[in-house]
């Protein structure tokens, strides 16, 4: 009996094992895309594992609001300029097609209580923003119905009650002076905010900020308590390039701006963002510009208040794109766990 009883002892501390591990990983908040396929890791940078696994390009994922899914986009084949939004859950199982578009669809931003997904699709040269009920797999045109500018990378406010999005200007004679070299500075990319209705479309930031050269806003995102707004901006003054996060007080117009190139050294290119730690610190990722493709972005904390600024990623090729939400959240290793508990009951009987 003795001997007998070694079998289910062993897959017990099997069992056991994984559950440390699973300990280990389910605290994963961070999900990034790492080439083309996406990952989870925990706030200080442990626990990185990948949950898919495709030749083709999966990017921008979010964390649904219950932590339970994670949307994205995805390349239907190798030509990586057509994509569209995907489904999943937290562990990487179960990926489901959300949208057909025969376009390019992407920068999926879920609403506050989880029903909805904001998102991009371009077909040509134009882009518009879409709102899917998830429930009835309706589609609603929000941008364009009038006129549009190319909006781009909407993000919900937390009340469910906004969306603000980047767009392109739409004064051509701004145009013109980048074109030609004209003296005078010009907002090429601007933050825009709407009713999640699509309607009382207006830009949330002035419009001209600079003397001399062009000024790139990007990939707003609202904050948790919904009073803030950050977003970065590009400012080229002749062939000089910095790039700043701005943090937009909404209520009182104050901004707070972090540079970039002083914390890290050099020139950068910041490829994804978010708030973190509940709107204590940014999540986001930067690489060097003009290098190659396949050259190493990574992924940082920076903490607001103390200024800290924490690497999490070492030489990752193309870590970008990350999403943070509070933890922990049902990311095991997938099929192990399971396997391990349907093994013992056998053993014992059962």
């Amino acid at each position: 009996m003795k001997y007998a009883k070694l079998p289910f002892i062993s897959q017990l501390l099997m069992c056991l094992t994984l559950l440390l591990s699973v300990q280990n990983t389910a605290d994963a908040k961070i999900v990034y895309v790492s080439d083309g396929n996406i990952y989870v890791m925990n706030d200080n940078g442990g626990s990185k594992r990948r949950i898919t696994d495709t030749p083709r390009q999966d990017r921008s994922p979010r964390w649904s609001p219950d932590g339970k899914q994670i949307v994205f986009q995805r390349s239907l084949s190798e030509d990586t300029q057509k994509y569209e939004i995907f489904l999943m859950n937290a562990d990487g199982t179960n990926p489901r097609q959300l949208t057909d578009s025969g376009g390019n669809s992407g920068f999926p931003a879920w609403s506050p209580d989880g029903t909805h997904l904001a998102y991009q699709l371009r077909h040509g040269r134009n882009t518009e923003i879409y709102v899917m009920d998830l429930e009835r797999r309706t589609i609603k045109q929000l941008t364009g119905i009038e006129k549009s500018h190319n909006p781009t990378v909407p993000d919900w406010s937390p009340d469910g009650k906004e969306i603000i999005y980047e767009k392109l200007i739409s004064n051509f004679a701004g145009v013109l002076k980048v074109i030609f070299g004209v003296a005078g500075g010009i907002a090429l990319k601007n933050i825009w905010s709407m009713s999640a209705d699509g309607t009382n479309q207006r830009p949330l930031v002035p419009e001209l900020t600079i003397e001399v050269g062009t000024i790139f806003r990007h990939t707003p995102r609202w904050s948790p308590d919904g009073q803030r707004i950050l977003y970065h901006e590009s400012r080229r003054a002749l062939e000089d390039v910095a790039t700043h996060f701005v943090i937009l007080h909404r209520r009182n117009g104050k901004t707070t701006e972090i540079d970039i190139k002083a914390k890290i050294g050099g020139e950068w290119i910041v490829s994804g963002k978010c708030w973190m730690d509940n709107g204590r610190a940014i999540l986001f990722s930067a690489g060097k510009p003009g290098m190659p493709e396949k050259e190493y972005h990574d992924i940082y904390r920076y903490q607001i208040e103390t200024g800290q600024l924490t690497r999490l990623t070492h030489h990752l090729s193309q870590g970008i794109e990350p999403d943070w939400i509070e933890g922990p959240l049902p990311v095991s290793p997938q099929g192990k766990l399971p396997a391990q508990w349907g093994q013992i009951k056998r053993a014992r009987g059962h």
